[in-house]
């Protein structure tokens, strides 16, 4: 799993908040972080 710093994080923002209304980047965004929450959960499962 990639880590990102709060700079990286911040920059994200930034440039996500700038997007046209409607992009569809917004969407796969938000499909990739409900992913990464999936996998964290699941691995914290399997460490126990």
């Amino acid at each position: 799993m990639v880590e990102y710093s709060r700079a990286e994080q911040a920059r994200v923002a930034d440039e996500v908040a700038v997007l046209p209304e409607g992009a569809v980047i917004v969407g796969w965004l938000a499909d990739y972080a409900v992913l990464r929450a999936q996998v964290l959960k699941c691995g914290s499962e399997l460490m126990g």
